[in-house]
């Protein structure tokens, strides 16, 4: 496969070429739901993120009452995350040569039966500690290839108009789950326990698997820019893997969104493996009281998400390392707060942000990547979580020496210090629109 020459973000108020011949209509807030295509695409994503959601905070729940350990938390993290590194961008590789709908259904069946294994091992009792970290590692292997795919489906269920607003929509599900996963993950283990749990996981799963079936196999709306003839692949997977990365690397405009993107994640991100025991002995708070701090951050991040849904794609570098500083700032008043009902506001902040954030640097890496890179692309692109995790590591075990407030907060104010960096030394970052 050849190189394609880097492209740069278009200058102010002008159009992107590959887009220059197709006038966007406005767009109201829920315009891609009018495509069948993508309903089915939302339903099976934000069924899926809402199972995981649940198993974040059940799984952390459960780790932190099996050794009452931060670092323990952190570990938990670090097995998900080291198979992401490791796999995700053959991930990429896979999105761009295999059909992405038969991807994607392989990946989801195989996280429902994860979460249905679990189940049954709560359920005779012989569920330990070491099988929470088993789970954990496979379920980042499978979303290696999982999450690439289904972000490189989403511009084949939608015209390429409409893809800012597709995506934005698929963020405000993952925002929706974000809302009700916790409070359901919670309730279930309260009331059911964490059998029950794990089976309403895979039950989402199996869901979302049915809709993932619904999806065309190939792109529904194909768009102007789109090549004639099917893009050829190098013989060898690890030329195309060697291919993507070189243009990755060479391309300024998506070196730099992926440089910023992942600079926040690694910093603002691993707050959230450390709620569990951050509730217990800082805000002294339980299993009810975590689930309510998710659910104000879910509050917040459908809030952000459906904001940029309805935005104008204009001036959106700017606005991405705006929500870096909104992240930093917010993440230090959660630990500087040991107050229950002064954190809760301040929780909406901080999902605010990070649905904003993740929104706005997923459609600008999404709008400037070509069709034939996009797969690959996007595969870096998902390594932020695989980044996140091994931050969450870092953090649990500073959180084990200094305390949760003093790391927390001393990530979050560099983040603060780095996105006014970001703004001072790379003007290119303040170009993109």
């Amino acid at each position: 496969m050849s190189y394609a020459e880097p492209r740069q973000p278009a200058a102010p108020g002008v159009a992107p070429t590959a887009e220059a011949s197709t006038p966007a209509p406005t767009l109201r807030t829920f315009s891609a739901l009018q495509y069948p295509e993508f309903r089915y695409l939302f339903g099976a994503n934000t069924l899926q993120f809402g199972s995981m959601q649940m198993q974040l905070l059940v799984r952390g729940i459960l780790v932190f009452q099996l050794t009452n350990s931060y670092e323990a938390l952190g570990l938990v993290s670090l097995a998900h995350a080291i198979p992401g590194l490791l796999f995700t961008p053959f991930g990429g590789i896979i999105a761009d040569r295999a059909p992405k709908r038969t991807v994607v259904s392989w990946a989801q069946a195989i996280n429902m039966i994860n979460a249905w294994v679990l189940a049954a091992l709560a359920f005779s009792g012989g569920l330990t500690f070491p099988h929470l970290l088993i789970s954990a590692a496979l379920q980042g292997g499978v979303n290696s290839v999982l999450m690439p795919t289904k972000q490189a489906l989403t511009p084949d269920t939608v015209p390429r108009h409409t893809l800012m607003n597709a995506i934005a929509l698929l963020t405000s599900g993952q925002n929706l789950m974000q809302l009700v996963g916790p409070v359901l993950g919670g309730l279930v283990l309260a009331w059911a326990g964490a059998s029950s749990g794990f089976g309403v996981m895979g039950a989402m799963y199996a869901v979302g698997l049915i809709f993932t079936m619904r999806l065309p196999v190939g792109p529904a709306y194909p768009s102007a820019d789109a090549p004639a003839r099917p893009t050829k692949h190098s013989a060898s997977g690890m030329a195309d893997l060697v291919d993507g990365l070189r243009y990755v690397v060479k391309d300024p405009t998506i070196r730099t969104l992926i440089a910023v993107n992942f600079i926040v994640i690694f910093i603002s991100m691993p707050y959230t493996m450390m709620l569990p025991g951050f509730v217990t002995e800082v805000l002294q708070g339980g299993e009810t009281e975590l689930g309510f701090l998710m659910t104000m951050t879910g509050v917040g991040a459908l809030g952000g998400s459906l904001m940029v849904a309805s935005l104008s794609p204009k001036r959106r570098g700017r606005l991405l390392i705006l929500t870096g500083v909104i992240l930093g700032g917010s993440l230090l008043a959660f630990a500087i707060s040991t107050n229950y009902y002064v954190t809760l506001p301040i929780m909406l902040v901080v999902g605010f942000g990070h649905a904003m954030r993740m929104s706005i640097g997923q459609v600008l890496v999404q709008h400037y990547s070509p069709d034939q890179y996009r797969g690959r692309v996007m595969s870096v692109w998902m390594m932020q979580y695989s980044i996140m995790s091994v931050g969450t590591y870092g953090v649990g075990v500073l959180s084990e020496a200094v305390g949760p407030q003093w790391a927390i907060g001393g990530m979050a104010a560099a983040l603060v210090v780095l996105m006014g960096l970001v703004w001072i030394t790379i003007p290119l970052m303040r170009r993109i629109e």
